[in-house]
């Protein structure tokens, strides 16, 4: 008897396990939502700092019976330029797992395709100790699987969703290592989830729901742009406060002029003011939500993100 309640009582765990990570709304095929990535390009002398920005748009792409949707990306993104949709690829969602398909050459096992072909990008029915290959990318460059370390759950959009982490990454120190989450995807690339022969590393910073953040991987911005003429200096150099604000936010610093943008989380420029002197600046006309602040003086920009209640 002992052991059939034993039993019984494991078995509910494992449902409910599995009920709790299905539930709806955890897609990440989700129209709604932007994902902008960090892309650090270290392969010549010139350190050079950019974000891509991801959406899916909803046009319908049949390819071999399956139904996708375009998944676009705008490269090398600077906040001060209009955003540059262009398809990247193409991507579904099915049974727990991410598929993208692809036109561009790749190998896989040793094998070199110049074919389209379907992937898998992410497999959220992964189980602790199973093992997964990046196939999607050169997979000379990953000739080792991924092998799950640890699963737990992290709040995303007011609900808990699985998190898997990969070849012993630390759960505590999660800006380091490599992970999923779902509804969310790789805290790398969307696409490039490791680093490459390039010595480029791409690391996500932020990812958006209806113009809201729903996901911030903790860096303290969601857009950067890094280069030999653009250098992100120390940040005590000026001044914000506060990050949430009411009507009015402060700015002070001992140099100037500073020229102030406000860039909503689609890219778009909504307010623009050169500021001679510490002040406060009216911001009461924006719409509740959140924003990146770029301040700009000489060679040096610092972006803030701020909350508008």
């Amino acid at each position: 008897m002992k052991k059939t309640l034993i039993l019984l009582t494991i078995c509910l765990i494992t449902l409910s396990s599995k009920i709790s990570y299905s539930q709806v709304n955890k897609s990440i095929i989700d129209t709604t939502k932007q994902w902008n990535v960090l892309h650090t390009f270290t392969g010549t002398q010139e350190n050079k700092k950019f974000t891509n920005l991801y959406r899916i748009s909803s046009e319908d792409t049949i390819i071999d019976n399956k139904a996708y949707l375009k998944l676009l990306k705008a490269s090398d993104y600077d906040t001060s330029l209009a955003v540059n949709w262009q398809t990247n690829n193409w991507i579904r969602e099915d049974s727990n797992r991410v598929y993208i398909f692809t036109y561009s050459n790749t190998s896989c096992n040793g094998v070199y395709y110049d074919l389209p072909r379907e992937y898998i990008l992410f497999d959220f029915n992964l189980c602790l100790n199973d093992t997964f290959h990046i196939t999607y990318e050169q997979y000379e460059l990953h000739p080792e699987p991924l092998v799950v370390s640890l699963i737990d759950s992290i709040e995303i959009d007011n609900q808990y969703c699985k998190r898997i982490f990969f070849n012993g990454a630390d759960p505590l120190n999660p800006q380091w290592g490599f992970y999923w989450i779902e509804g969310i995807g790789s805290n790398g690339d969307f696409i490039n989830q490791n680093d490459d022969f390039l010595h480029s590393t791409w690391n996500l910073l932020c990812a958006y729901k209806n113009n809201n953040i729903i996901y911030d991987a903790g860096y303290g911005y969601c857009y950067m742009r890094l280069d030999t003429k653009e250098i992100e200096q120390d940040n005590n150099q000026i001044t914000v406060y506060p990050t949430i604000i009411d009507k009015e936010i402060n700015i002070s610093s001992d140099k100037y002029p500073i020229d102030l943008s406000v860039i909503d989380l689609f890219g778009r420029e909504v307010f623009r003011k050169e500021i001679y002197n510490n002040r406060a600046i009216d911001l009461d006309f924006l719409e509740k939500g959140t924003y990146i602040l770029k301040l700009k003086h000489k060679d040096t920009i610092i972006n803030r993100k701020i909350i508008k209640k």
